[in-house]
């Protein structure tokens, strides 16, 4: 085993938008650097304490949640967890004493990178989304390094250091694979059109009542259904009450998503950054719904840039009843039309991203 020579501190939370790209960067620094030490900090109980370790990293988990804006009362901790997270933290940079702290999103972040820069380690921020959130607007006065994927930042946060490179994928879905592949790994018929549908790494309620509603309709189209539903919300009822055929397949969470992808004729989603950035990379029509219950309703504007472009189409929430069992089935039998939204989806894909990133993390590695 390679004896560690310096250490670098990633932290990532909450859902797989964030997650998954800060494996991927992590990844690909171990690759070129084995004597590296790669640290994740994220939070207790969410979904990045399974994950990172089943990718071989070592991870310290703090128990941190974010400003409840609805409910004021029940912030009543949030200045005891942050304590005690400032406690955990001076312990954690002692010992390791990392040449750089990477943050990639979620309530675990800010006070990662906020201790980080108050003892002068170098920090890169990443922003995924169209409008930076109030935590990486105030990280970024003092970060080394402010990664991001839309020029629109740049109204947001005004310092030097912007670096506009796109958004990152996951390594294991850039490797190429055949649909006759993909048909043969989920036992599916590589001849009828297939549906993708995502709710997130967590699940959406309304694209999954959605597709329990059309459900039906898609089988008598003889249309094939790859359905990631979300640890949150149950389908029994659904599945209970409808004849569901092979034609359908419907899990909690979907780990092969290369697979899933490479069987795709088209992909419901919602409209998170990190999603939107493999849908470009893998050039997939797409019909993105964006959800209405996040902060400056970025996902609605992430969408909107690629809408504008032709890139995608748009689906308010409030229509899918109305008009989504139309678009879908409109969408999946037009393949000129899936082909113009597989060009311009592309190109909001760039290739050299994670190069980029990795070249910012060598700079303060040699410092």
């Amino acid at each position: 085993m390679n004896k560690i020579k310096s250490w670098v501190i990633f932290s990532a939370g909450g859902t797989g938008g964030h997650i998954f790209p800060a494996l991927a960067v992590a990844e690909r620094l171990r690759e070129l650097h084995p004597d590296l030490g790669i640290l994740f900090i994220g939070n207790k109980n969410r979904m990045e304490a399974n994950i990172i370790p089943e990718h071989n990293f070592p991870i310290i988990l703090l128990d941190m949640h974010g400003l409840n804006r609805k409910n004021l009362l029940k912030n009543i901790n949030l200045p005891f967890k942050l304590i005690k997270s400032w406690i955990e933290l001076n312990k954690i940079f002692k010992r390791f004493k990392p040449k750089v702290a990477i943050g990639f999103g979620g309530y675990v972040t800010y006070p990662v990178l906020k201790y980080a820069q108050w003892i002068g380690v170098p920090t890169i921020v990443q922003e995924q989304n169209s409008i930076p959130g109030l935590a990486n607007i105030k990280l970024s006065k003092k970060a080394s390094a402010i990664c991001v994927a839309y020029p629109t930042i740049k109204n947001y946060i005004k310092t030097p250091n912007v670096h506009l490179i796109g958004n990152l994928v996951r390594n294991e879905i850039l490797v190429p694979m055949s649909k006759e592949q993909a048909a043969n790994f989920w036992n599916l018929d590589i001849n009828k059109k297939t549906i993708l549908a995502l709710g997130g790494s967590l699940g959406a309620k309304a694209i999954n009542d959605f597709i329990c509603n059309i459900l039906q309709d898609l089988i008598k189209n003889d249309i094939q259904l790859i359905w990631q539903t979300g640890d949150k919300y149950s389908i029994e009822s659904c599945i209970n009450h409808d004849k569901i055929n092979k034609s359908i397949i419907a899990r909690p969470f979907i780990n092969e998503m290369r697979e899933a992808y490479a069987m795709a004729d088209v992909v419901i989603a919602r409209a998170g950054a990190g999603t939107l950035a493999e849908l470009a990379a893998l050039a997939k029509p797409s019909i993105i719904i964006p959800s209405p219950n996040v902060v400056n309703n970025h996902q609605y504007l992430n969408a909107q840039a690629l809408a504008d472009n032709d890139a995608i189409i748009l689906l308010d929430e409030n229509l899918l009843d109305t008009k989504g069992k139309e678009m879908i089935i409109d969408l999946i039998n037009n393949d000129s039309l899936q082909k113009q939204l597989s060009e311009n989806i592309s190109k909001f894909h760039n290739p050299n991203a994670m190069d980029d990133i990795i070249e910012l993390i060598e700079k303060y590695l040699k410092n």
